[in-house]
């Protein structure tokens, strides 16, 4: 069998009942090995009359390299945060951990990074790199003050995005706290609209329920993304971790 560039291994399972005992030409389907880890997705199994029939269980396995070896993906993402006024201290020490934690998933070298504040305006900290120190000096910066231009923060990270990354995968990640009342240039649908155009995924985590809850996750789901309501600040780290495996995954 040619293992360069699998594409699936079958195994044909013979079942004979003997006295109630069930035996089988492999003893597991994960004695199959697989360039990969052992899983199976599907298994179709006959209805119990046709004990005794063979049934084929199929394996998928990666297809993505030449050698069949796992490769992470590349990606560009831009982490956007709340700076509004009611951004608590305790609060802004959780965003800042939770930025850092995403980067922490940054590879040095091909991952890009941006970073965009949002008060009563919205600002890119950190245009679009590699350099993920100069992407940690932006998110270590974070200082709370005046009002909430949400949607225009999350517009121009997906502006900044579409610009000026090289990846084929791209995501925004967005913490607040509160809803928006300042923005004059994004809004949800122009946000979606952006999004789908550019194929950009929007993750949105808020952390207090507000009028614009569903806007956010409208926004997520409309972009291939994922919304987190009100998580404890406890869960932001992880719930960062999740997102960058998510966005690694072949």
């Amino acid at each position: 069998m040619n293992s360069d560039r699998p594409q699936y291994i079958a195994c044909l399972l013979g079942v004979l009942l003997i006295t109630g005992i069930v035996f089988s030409a492999c003893d597991s389907p994960l004695d199959i090995e697989t360039p990969r880890n052992q899983y199976v997705e599907q298994v179709s199994v006959l209805p119990g009359k046709d004990i005794g029939t063979a049934v084929s269980v199929v394996f998928p396995v990666d297809t993505t390299g030449g050698d069949s070896s796992w490769t992470p993906a590349h990606f560009s993402m831009a982490l956007v945060f709340d700076a509004s006024g009611s951004i608590s201290t305790q609060m802004k020490e959780y965003f800042i951990s939770a930025g850092n934690t995403f980067l922490d998933s940054l590879d040095g070298m091909a991952d890009e990074g941006t970073v965009v504040f949002f008060t009563q305006d919205a600002t890119v900290y950190q245009h679009t790199t590699t350099d993920v120190q100069s992407l940690r000096t932006a998110v270590n910066s974070l200082t709370p003050t005046g009002a909430t231009a949400m949607w225009d923060g999350i517009y121009l990270a997906t502006l900044e995005l579409q610009s000026k990354s090289t990846h084929v995968r791209k995501a925004v990640v967005v913490i607040t706290d509160s809803d928006d009342n300042a923005s004059d240039q994004g809004t949800p649908s122009a946000i979606i609209d952006l999004g789908v155009r550019s194929d950009i995924k929007v993750f949105t985590i808020s952390m207090r329920g507000g009028s614009h809850e569903l806007s956010l996750r409208n926004i997520a789901l409309g972009t291939g993304g994922r919304h987190y309501p009100q998580p404890s600040l406890a869960q932001l780290n992880g719930i960062m971790k999740a997102i960058a495996a998510q966005l690694r995954a072949p």
